[in-house]
């Protein structure tokens, strides 16, 4: 399930004090299965598909393509599409085949392209691939705490559980990387259900902090640009993770803002994994 309605009280921005807008998020948070009219057959998120028992211990071989889902969840800033637009670039850099780069965004005007739950279910289970084949998925927006990363079109939250079950259906033991960038992001990677042997967890936040950088007066949330800037082909995801978190404490301390902790997990099979 996915959550829905979201309290403005709980609701906080990346720059403290900045709520978000509209008067459809600040209902009282209810933990309910997702609801759609009647007439709307939403898919649910994908099983998980027959895959051969993997060992934990295993390591995993370095794909030799990559299948990538990116999602600029919120609009009420820039900062969100921007990211993504950029990272799609960057992607297409890495020789990830364009036809193999979902994008969704809360901003777009195709609606095949908006990021609410139907795409999100859609382009999700477009990761699958084979053996071969990665799995990677970038998600940025305003964070709610103990909820997960708010999804502005599906007047929603994107919890953790929901996020697992959908990557076990459409990744199994493929290695997989996931980057959860926003407030308190952390819960992605403290979730029992996303630590698996096969994932790659990189968040924005500690799961009880906020992130900074949600500004008109910015291109990129601080931790956005420091992935952006972190991110080089080839090079170990353990290298690019300490990378970010040195880069955000530092543009925190420029800025004299709290620290917000960027978390990582590393699965026992990916710990050597490199990007694309």
């Amino acid at each position: 399930m996915w959550r829905h309605r979201l309290p403005t009280g709980l609701l906080v921005a990346c720059i403290a004090g900045l709520l978000l807008a509209s008067p459809a998020l600040a209902q009282e948070i209810k933990a309910l299965p997702w609801r759609t009219p009647r007439t709307e057959q939403a898919p649910s998120p994908p099983a998980p598909s027959p895959s051969l028992p993997v060992s934990p211990s295993e390591p995993a071989v370095q794909p030799t393509s990559w299948k990538a889902l990116l999602m600029a969840a919120d609009n009420a800033q820039p900062v969100f599409s921007n990211a993504v637009d950029a990272l799609r670039q960057r992607l297409a850099a890495f020789d990830v085949a364009p036809a193999d780069i979902g994008v969704l965004k809360a901003d777009a005007r195709a609606p095949a392209s908006v990021a609410d739950k139907a795409n999100f279910d859609i382009q999700i289970a477009r990761l699958a691939g084979p053996p071969s084949a990665g799995c990677f998925v970038f998600i940025t927006s305003h964070g709610m705490r103990n909820g997960g990363l708010v999804v502005t079109r599906a007047n929603g939250v994107l919890p953790p559980a929901y996020l697992a079950q959908a990557l076990e259906g459409a990744c199994a033991n493929r290695p997989t990387v996931v980057i959860t960038s926003g407030c308190f992001s952390g819960i992605y990677a403290a979730d029992a259900a996303m630590r698996r042997p096969n994932r790659i967890i990189l968040t924005a936040a500690r799961q009880d902090l906020p992130s900074f950088g949600c500004s008109v007066d910015e291109r990129y949330t601080f931790y956005d640009q420091c992935l952006l800037s972190s991110l080089d082909r080839g090079k170990p995801w353990r290298a690019i993770a300490m990378r970010i978190t040195a880069c955000v404490e530092r543009r925190e301390q420029h800025e004299s803002t709290p620290p917000s902790y960027p978390q990582t997990f590393f699965g026992g099979r990916v710990v050597s994994l490199a990007a694309f």
